[in-house]
């Protein structure tokens, strides 16, 4: 899912499209008189302080769920373990629990999280893994060419694994054609003047609320001292503050609203790439499936 703003736009945030954001110009045009324009997905309901922006904007529907994910990776893990076991090497990999936190698209947006973690990701809880025994991450990762004599997969049993249950579905530009609108939705939405001017209000009501001086919510995620360590002394009142003139100014449901009718517009006009992309995801699904069943054919 799309659970937080394009690492193409801030150099701090994590991606979950990691691509170049698109410099068209800001909103769809209308076609010209007498000619029928490409069908336009409808724009959501906004959602007004839900915590979930990103799964609710039109693009996160050619996104594989959350439950297919999990269906992939362990798929995937049960042929790094038949590869490796080719080496004679035996690992059970362990699966990190899921830390759930509020939707950071468009900065913060929990009250619960703000005061108690500032700009910082809530800890999540770790589950020791073993170490792995020797040559497995050159085996899996295909350091060599060879390992006690035998072949080693190009890229090594994790570019095997993928291969089998991603790679021979895969269609780069049919991704990147989901990632530009993704990406580049994000961007315009920022043009936008009621954005621009829901931002002038957040900026009053941050300086108001005690001298804090941020032109966008995104820029305190950028401050280096919020990212580091533990939350400091000037952290938490900012992040406090934050949440609290996003609910004032209505920031987040007037952001959400004016990238989900971009994204509307641009996914009518991608249309056919975007259901080759649903096409793709079923037989990734359909591949993972098989092998979780022991189907050799696949």
């Amino acid at each position: 899912m799309l659970t937080s703003l394009p690492a193409s736009l801030r150099g701090a945030a994590v991606a979950v499209l990691a691509t170049a954001a698109l410099t068209a110009c800001a909103g769809p045009s209308s076609p010209p008189a007498g000619r029928t324009g490409p069908p336009r997905a409808p724009a959501p309901a906004v959602p007004v302080l839900s915590g979930d922006y990103s799964g609710k904007l039109p693009i996160a529907a050619y996104s594989l769920t959350s439950v297919q994910s999990e269906l992939i990776q362990s798929a995937e893990q049960k042929l790094e373990q038949t590869c490796l076991a080719r080496y004679g090497i035996s690992y059970s990999f362990v699966r990190q629990p899921e830390t759930h936190t509020a939707d950071r698209r468009y900065g913060l947006s929990s009250p619960e999280e703000a005061s108690a973690y500032g700009y910082h990701l809530p800890p999540g809880p770790a589950v020791p893994a073993p170490p792995p025994p020797p040559g497995m991450l050159t085996v899996l990762r295909g350091d060599r060419a060879t390992y006690h004599g035998k072949a080693v997969p190009k890229g090594g049993c994790r570019a095997e694994a993928v291969q089998r249950v991603e790679g021979k579905y895969a269609r780069p530009d049919i991704s990147a054609a989901a990632a530009a609108i993704a990406d580049g939705g994000y961007a315009r939405s920022m043009r936008q003047p009621a954005v621009v001017a829901v931002f002038r209000r957040w900026s009053s009501c941050m300086a108001a609320s005690g001298g804090y001086h941020y032109a966008s919510p995104m820029d305190p995620l950028d401050v280096p001292a919020f990212a580091k360590g533990r939350p400091g002394a000037r952290e938490i009142p900012t992040a406090v503050a934050d949440v609290a003139c996003k609910r004032k100014t209505r920031l987040l449901p007037v952001w959400f609203g004016a990238e989900a009718r971009i994204q509307a517009a641009l996914i009518g006009e991608r249309a056919g790439a975007l259901a080759q992309l649903r096409r793709i995801h079923r037989a990734q699904v359909a591949a993972a499936k098989a092998v979780l069943k022991g189907d050799a054919r696949r």
